[in-house]
């Protein structure tokens, strides 16, 4: 059938992807976790990938008029200030004419807010679907939907954890292995901090090789006196998974998806908690998290026995996904 902007493309699914136009690779970990659920929902669909990312040409909109299916993959996109402050999800009222029943996938709150402001309440009321539940990455964001009256939301956690069921975290390793694999966060520093975990992980481990997942994390390792003792791995996904696969390695590191994909990887792990991510994702689902301001206990957990226990919220997951069945 002929619309206002386009044609129907009923058989088609949209997915914006944060993966796209990115400057982090855990954008991508996100994205194929997202993928990896909904794809055997939507076998004999096309499926378009759009970046979050980036804002749309109106002739480029035509094409997700009227699709079967939208869905927003994960990131810490929502929030307040969605009319003049910065986006990761980089919509307006605008694009509601083509985008006005999106489903949230794990999706996550930007930082603390106490305030939303009435154009983000609008914005959001209009982006995102009343048919559907909406999955969200932690309760505060759930919290923060719900205040805007939007209400069909799950706590399901991020989809790049749905995987750690009981018999999976039970087969995880509890203690040291001979090597780690770290991160560091360029855009939230802590020199004195950040040094002392690279240095507890020099004296503690054979070899420890650096991850840099986002654009200008090098720079910042590179200020850092350890870093020299340090190996570098390439900044592709497939290198950090070739370092996961490929050795008796141990994760410690401030970027919290490359935590979650080393425990995908069945490496233990230890996150360290800079913002409200890790904070929300641990207290919600357990997952093994370090307060950047008790790096001193680092050592505590290399040389414990430390078994994985994170509880997923199952139930919520499969009535988030069962919903497309």
């Amino acid at each position: 059938m002929e619309k206002l902007f386009g044609h129907s493309h009923k058989d088609q699914v949209v997915l914006f992807d944060p993966a796209l136009a990115s400057q982090n690779i855990g954008d991508e970990i996100i994205s194929t976790s997202a993928c990896k659920w909904l794809r055997p929902l939507f076998t004999d669909e096309f499926v378009l990938h759009v970046s979050s990312h980036q804002k749309m040409s109106f002739r480029y909109k035509r094409y997700l008029n009227d699709s079967k299916l939208t869905f927003v993959l994960g990131s810490n996109l929502l929030k307040s200030g969605m009319l003049f402050g910065f986006r990761q999800w980089d919509v307006s009222v605008f694009d509601t004419f083509q985008i006005n029943d999106a489903v949230l996938v794990g999706c996550g709150w930007h930082t603390y807010e106490k305030h939303i402001d009435l154009y983000s309440r609008l914005l959001y009321r209009r982006l995102l679907s009343d048919r559907y539940f909406h999955s969200v990455r932690d309760e505060y964001a759930k919290k923060k939907l719900e205040e805007m009256g939007i209400t069909n939301v799950l706590n399901t956690g991020c989809a790049t954890m749905w995987g750690f069921t009981p018999d999976y975290c039970a087969g995880l390793p509890k203690t040291k292995a001979a090597n780690v694999v770290a991160t560091l966060t360029d855009y939230n520093q802590d020199p004195e901090r950040d040094e002392r975990m690279l240095s507890t992980l020099v004296h503690n481990y054979e070899k420890v090789s650096l991850w840099m997942q986002g654009n200008g994390d090098r720079g910042y390792a590179a200020s850092l006196p350890s870093f020299a003792k340090c190996e570098v791995i390439p900044s592709t996904l497939d290198a950090f998974d070739a370092a996961l696969n490929q050795e008796d390695a141990d994760y410690v590191g401030t970027r919290l998806h490359g935590g979650i994909r080393a425990l995908q990887h069945g490496r233990r792990s230890l996150i360290i908690a800079i913002d409200n991510r890790a904070r929300e994702m641990h207290k919600d689902f357990n997952i093994p998290v370090l307060e950047r301001d008790e790096i001193e206990k680092l050592g505590d957990w290399i040389f414990g026995e430390s078994a994985t226990d994170i509880r997923i919220p199952v139930d919520e997951i499969e009535r988030f996904l069962g919903q497309f069945r």
